[in-house]
């Protein structure tokens, strides 16, 4: 009788191990099974985040050069805010991109009697100063530079296996103040149209052999030449950036910056900032 009790003690015992066995390798396996899952969710949010960036905004520029206090005005907060440069090596002749100390002295401009604000940095070749954004490359890549961009006078580069097309138009005024017809504007050079030439309704496309929208309208340049002074890839997405010319008139300086956007395939390359500085006496 003994004996049957202890049978059944141990046959109990042995149901409750079993059963406790089964419950806590379910519980790990679940436990397994949300683990993957939240790993999997993250690697998944990670690839979105990475693969979208978003067009940078709110970028400010400054160019190297004077700052009239009165007529033009100086720039705001310039100590405040942390500033890059692109800048050409004059001893590599590569271009570069740098986080700057910018040097900001102080003068007088007495062809036009106004206070000044100078703005400068240890590299003579720098074009430009700006804000950084997502994206920005430490090493640029650069495909083109200083090419102008009269009208009828198109500008072509191969980049990243596309070919790109600057497409300028306007109309443009002889020595004798005539406008000159297409076929006499591509019959003259760079060189005869350089300084000396009026410009009205200017007109600039960029983009492939499938779409070349309009990048931008500049009403009259006077004896200016509109430039393509930089081209090549900022933010390392395989799209071209410029950096243009497009000054009105041969005493000031209008600096227009661009950046592509690859969330955009209507126009992948977008205006972020333009700037004019004029210094006429």
């Amino acid at each position: 009788m003994n004996l049957r009790i202890f049978k059944i003690g141990i046959s109990f015992c042995c149901m409750i191990i079993s059963l406790s066995s089964c419950q806590n390798g379910s519980k790990n396996s679940a436990e397994k099974t949300d683990t993957q899952t939240s790993v999997n969710d993250t690697l998944v949010s990670t690839e979105k985040t990475e693969a979208v960036i978003p067009f940078p905004q709110n970028v400010n520029i400054l160019l190297p050069t004077q700052y009239r206090k009165e007529s033009t005005g100086y720039p705001k907060n310039v100590k405040d805010k942390d500033w890059y440069e692109i800048y050409k090596d004059p001893k590599t002749e590569q271009w570069n991109i740098g986080k700057v100390e910018l040097k900001i002295t102080y003068g007088r401009d007495e062809c036009v009697g106004e206070d000044v604000m100078i703005i400068k940095s240890q590299h003579e070749d720098a074009v430009l100063f700006f804000t950084p954004f997502e994206g920005l490359s430490a090493n640029p890549v650069t495909v083109l530079e200083d090419k102008m961009l009269f009208p009828e006078h198109d500008v072509s580069f191969s980049f990243d296996g596309k070919e790109y097309h600057l497409s300028p138009v306007g109309s443009c005024l002889d020595e004798n103040g005539q406008i000159m017809t297409i076929d006499e504007l591509r019959a003259k050079t760079n060189e005869e149209l350089n300084n000396n030439t009026k410009i009205s309704g200017y007109r600039l496309f960029f983009g492939n052999a499938e779409k070349s929208p309009e990048l931008a309208v500049v009403e009259n340049i006077e004896y200016a030449n509109p430039t393509l002074v930089w081209a090549g890839d900022l933010n390392n997405d395989g799209l071209p950036d410029l950096i243009l010319d497009l000054s009105e008139f041969y005493e000031c300086q209008h600096l227009y910056f661009f950046l592509s956007d690859k969330n955009d395939q209507e126009k992948p390359l977008k205006k972020v900032a333009d700037l004019l500085i004029v210094n006429d006496c």
